[in-house]
């Protein structure tokens, strides 16, 4: 029974490390190349569930709400970016405060929109249920559909990043955006289209993600909370720093909490993280990268 329990969570801390994976993605292309600290991330997490919500109304479902919450989102991001973030790339702090203040419009906003009522957005039926991995236990569907869409989504980013002509240009830039623009690449809009795109990708986390957390407009600040320690952890423009950052934060804490309870094992896992930023600063996979 003792090998069962922990086989168990084992299991269900996968399912929380897809969750930190898709949760963290758009946050980490946006802050890894553009620089912007974007305090707005977990609001457009929520805009994407909402409009997960809307399709549910409509008779969709989530396979219909992910392509629909990366275009809505993105065009939100876009105009973000257009408006606001493109005059102060170079003032990381006033990009901190003006996306935290954005975050505050789009919760005001969708409250006005939507009202201060929950919103619940059921699984496709055919994610419905669950199996048994080893004997009797217990593993559902959805969960493993978490897991797949973490997996889909690294592949589309790595897609994107490495075998793409606008990939070598973020890649350039990422490494040194002077000299980038000096040998003709067009820095701002590399910029802007990476901002539409970590956007986007933070709207399909909020539409997968509806599925299993009541929608509101609070519903994205813990998932903000946990990308910028997947983040922190990780290090910083790195896609192999968010899944590590992800595996070690989501099975730690899906341990721990079995052990102890949520709350202590949050804590020890926030002590775990700052033990480790003490002897690696720049993150797991951060103090590889060349500067």
């Amino acid at each position: 029974m003792v090998m069962q329990s922990i086989i168990t969570q084992l299991l269900n801390g996968f399912s929380v490390v897809a969750i930190l994976v898709i949760a963290a993605l758009g946050l980490a292309i946006i802050f890894g190349v553009a620089g912007v600290i974007n305090m707005a991330h977990g609001e457009l997490i929520m805009v994407g569930a909402y409009t997960a919500a809307v399709v549910g109304k409509a008779g969709g479902n989530t396979f219909i709400a992910m392509p629909v919450a990366f275009i809505v989102v993105g065009l939100l991001g876009l105009a973000i970016e257009r408006g606001i973030i493109q005059w102060i790339y170079d003032r990381p702090l006033e990009t901190l405060l003006a996306t935290w203040g954005v975050g505050i419009i789009l919760q005001t906003v969708i409250k006005l929109i939507f009202g201060p009522e929950l919103y619940y957005v059921g699984a496709p039926k055919i994610l419905r249920g669950g199996f048994h991995l080893i004997g009797r236990l217990p593993f559902p569907w959805y969960r493993l559909f978490l897991i797949v869409v973490a997996a889909c989504l690294m592949a589309l980013v790595f897609v994107v990043i490495f075998k793409t002509n606008l990939g070598l240009k973020v890649r350039a830039v990422r490494r040194n955006r002077a000299i980038s623009g000096c040998l003709g690449i067009d820095t701002a809009r590399v910029d802007m289209l990476i901002f539409c795109f970590g956007s986007g990708l933070a709207g399909v986390a909020g539409a997968v993600l509806a599925p299993i957390k009541s929608v509101s407009t609070t519903m994205g600040f813990p998932y903000a909370v946990d990308s910028y320690m997947v983040l922190v952890l990780g290090g910083v423009g790195n896609l192999w720093g968010v899944v590590a950052g992800s595996g070690l934060i989501g099975e730690a804490e899906t341990i721990l909490s079995f052990i102890f309870n949520n709350v202590i094992g949050r804590l020890l896992v926030f002590l775990f993280i700052v033990v480790i930023i003490r002897i690696v600063p720049r993150g797991i996979f951060g103090y590889s990268e060349r500067q």
